[in-house]
C-alpha cells in the first residue's frame, strides 16, 4: 500500500533538563547546525511532514528554533516529571489522520535519512500495517521507532510507571523490527564525553565504519564468501596505503576501508559493480559508491587515490589469498579458456592493475611484495 504525502508526522523530545551535558542540548552544534535542525532536515529529507517538537527546560529559546525551522512547538508544563510527560504533550498535539509519527529523543539528531525512509518503508509494506517499527542495530533496539496512529489514543490515556518502554511492554500491539546499518540511531548527547563521540561520528558518518559494513552486506544478502574475500581485500589496500602515506601520498584510510568491505556487496548479480553502487549511492554513501563503481574497471587516470589501490588490492586477491597479478591472470586463463571475449577483459584489467602497481612502487620505492609482505590478513581492521 503506497502512502499519501505527509501521512507520517515526527515527534522530537527537546525539554529535559540536561543536567550531565549542562547545556541546552537542541540548540548545541552538531556539527554546524543545531542538533534540532540536523535532526529536522534529515526527517523532512525522508518525507516526513509536520514535526511537532515538546519543549520544557527553555522552552523560549527552544521554541524560536523549532518555529525558525517550520516545526509546531509545543510546551510541556510537567517537563521535570520526566520524558513520558513530553512523549504525551507531543502526542496529544499530533494531527488527527497521520498513519504513523518518528518518536526521537532530541539528543540523537544524525540519524539518516535513508534510515527513516527504510522504516517508513517497512511501515507502508503489507495492508496490514504494523502498529510498531522498531529499528535495530548489531541486534539492539534503537532510535527511533515508528509508531502507528492507533497508538495514539492509548499512549496519552495511559498512567502507568515506567514510561514509554513500560507502556509499550504492556500493551497489545503488532510490530516488526528493522535492521539498520545506522549506529547514530545509538549515538546521544548525555555527556561531553558523549558529544565529542558525535562530533567525531558526524565527520566520516558516510563512510561507513566496520560494524555498519557488517550490517549493509547482512541486508544486502551478500554471500559471505564474498564479504571475506573483502576482508582480505581491505587489509591488503590499508597496507599498500599506510606504505604510500610514509611517502607523502596521502588518502582517507577510513572511507578506502568502507570502499574495500563494500565493493563486492552485490557480487552475485550481473554488474555487481554498478548494481552494488546504486544501493549505496540510495543509502547516502556517495563517495564510497564512486569508488565501488570503478572496483572492476578502473578509469584511467594519473592519480593514486582509494579508488586505485582498492582496484590493485581486489585484482592481487584471489579469494581469501593474497597473489599476484601474474598468477591470477595464469588463473583467469584456464578458467575463460576459449572465451576470447572475456579472457581479453581480465587481461585488460590485469594491465590496469599493473600500471598501479608500477606507480606504487615507483612513489614508494619498495616491490608491492614488500609491501603487503607483513600485512597480518587474519587481524581485526582498525
Amino acid at each position: 500500500m503506497t502512502r499519501r504525502k505527509n501521512e507520517v508526522a515526527g515527534l522530537i523530545l527537546a525539554g529535559g533538563m540536561g543536567r550531565r551535558m549542562g547545556q541546552m542540548k537542541p540548540l548545541m552544534p552538531v556539527p554546524l547546525a543545531s542538533a534540532l535542525e540536523t535532526a529536522v532536515s534529515r526527517m523532512r529529507k525522508s518525507g516526513v511532514g509536520d514535526i511537532v517538537v515538546v519543549t520544557g527546560h527553555g522552552a523560549e529559546r527552544v521554541s524560536e528554533e523549532a518555529l525558525r525551522l517550520d516545526c509546531r512547538p509545543v510546551y510541556n508544563a510537567d517537563y521535570r516529571t520526566g520524558m513520558f510527560s513530553s512523549v504525551r504533550a507531543g502526542v496529544y498535539a499530533l494531527n488527527r489522520g497521520i498513519d504513523a509519527f518518528f518518536l526521537l529523543p532530541g539528543d540523537i539528531p544524525l540519524v539518516k535519512p535513508a534510515t527513516y525512509k527504510a522504516l517508513i518503508g517497512v511501515f507502508y509494506a503489507v495492508p496490514a500495517r504494523p502498529d510498531a517499527v522498531y529499528p535495530t542495530f548489531l541486534g539492539r533496539t534503537v532510535h527511533p521507532p515508528l509508531l502507528g496512529a492507533a497508538l495514539t489514543e492509548p499512549i496519552t490515556a495511559w498512567l502507568g510507571e515506567g514510561g514509554l518502554r513500560a507502556f509499550l511492554a504492556l500493551h497489545p500491539h503488532s510490530s516488526v523490527t528493522l535492521p539498520v546499518a545506522d549506529r547514530a540511531t545509538e549515538i546521544d548527547m548525555d555527556t561531553a564525553d558523549d558529544y565529542q563521540k558525535l562530533l567525531s561520528y558526524a565527520t566520516t558518518e558516510f563512510y561507513p565504519d566496520e560494524d555498519e559494513c557488517a550490517e549493509l552486506l547482512r541486508i544486502a544478502g551478500t554471500p559471505e564468501g564474498a564479504a571475506r574475500h573483502a576482508r582480505v581485500v581491505a587489509n591488503t589496500a590499508l597496507a599498500i596505503s599506510r606504505k604510500l602515506s610514509n611517502s607523502g601520498i596521502e588518502t582517507d584510510d577510513r572511507l578506502l576501508l568502507s570502499a574495500c568491505l563494500l565493493h563486492d556487496i552485490a557480487r552475485d548479480r550481473r554488474d555487481h559493480e554498478l548494481l552494488g553502487a546504486r544501493w549505496l549511492r540510495r543509502r547516502g554513501y556517495r563517495e564510497v559508491a564512486s569508488i565501488v563503481a570503478a572496483h572492476k574497471d578502473l578509469p584511467s587516470r594519473e592519480k593514486l587515490g582509494e579508488a586505485e589501490i582498492l582496484y590493485l588490492a581486489d585484482k592481487i586477491t584471489d579469494g581469501t589469498s593474497v597473489s599476484t597479478l601474474e598468477n591470477r591472470l595464469r588463473r583467469m586463463q584456464v578458467r575463460f579458456g576459449d572465451d576470447g571475449e572475456a579472457l581479453s577483459g581480465a587481461r585488460r584489467r590485469i594491465a590496469a592493475a599493473a600500471a598501479v602497481q608500477k606507480k606504487v612502487e615507483s612513489v614508494t620505492g619498495t616491490a608491492l611484495g614488500e609491501i603487503i609482505g607483513g600485512a597480518d590478513i587474519g587481524r581485526k581492521l582498525e
